[in-house]
């Protein structure tokens, strides 16, 4: 949720005020503001600024995802909801560079892992498909395309499902 620089922030300010109880004798407080800023650097590391980097995403800021997703320096760690995330989020910006072997490494792992929504699912697959069309791989394509419709779609992701599905169709033929 927070950004790197306000959990750092938080940090500081934890320590020095546990440092203040401390020098009051107040040990349970001390061990609050221990605790408190345990919890803020175990949550970097658990989750990362993988929430922060979709966002951006969501909102077309592609360059900023980019600079919050590379923040994540062992993906790994990550918790599981928070892995595919970001995933998902690497996949998108590695399409948008139309790097399209890392983009389908990445969203086809984001898939495994699982997604929350079937809306976010609908996407990865929409994205999956459009790599395999431009790959010219049309039966691959056609096989996400379907995934795609067993899903309950949104109104843009369906239009969307529907333009890509006529371009694997005016293209076999």
């Amino acid at each position: 949720m927070f950004n790197p620089i306000i959990r750092i922030i938080l940090v500081i300010v934890s320590l020095i005020t546990a440092v203040f109880f401390y020098s009051k004798e107040d040990f349970a407080n001390m061990s609050m503001m221990l605790l408190a800023a345990g919890l803020i650097i175990y949550g970097y590391f658990k989750y990362g600024t993988v929430y922060a980097a979709f966002q951006q995403m969501k909102k077309d800021n592609i360059k900023k995802a980019e600079e919050l997703i590379t923040k994540i320096k062992n993906p790994d760690i990550l918790s599981k909801g928070q892995k595919s995330y970001y995933y998902f989020t690497t996949g998108i910006i590695a399409l948008e560079k139309q790097e399209l072997e890392k983009s389908y490494s990445e969203l086809t792992k984001a898939l495994n892992i699982g997604l929350r929504t079937e809306n976010d699912k609908s996407i990865v697959l929409l994205n999956l498909a459009n790599i395999e069309l431009i790959r010219k791989n049309f039966n691959q394509a056609s096989e996400f395309i379907e995934r795609v419709r067993e899903l309950n779609l949104k109104p843009m992701v369906e239009s969307e499902t529907d333009r890509i599905e006529n371009e694997i169709i005016a293209a076999q033929h």
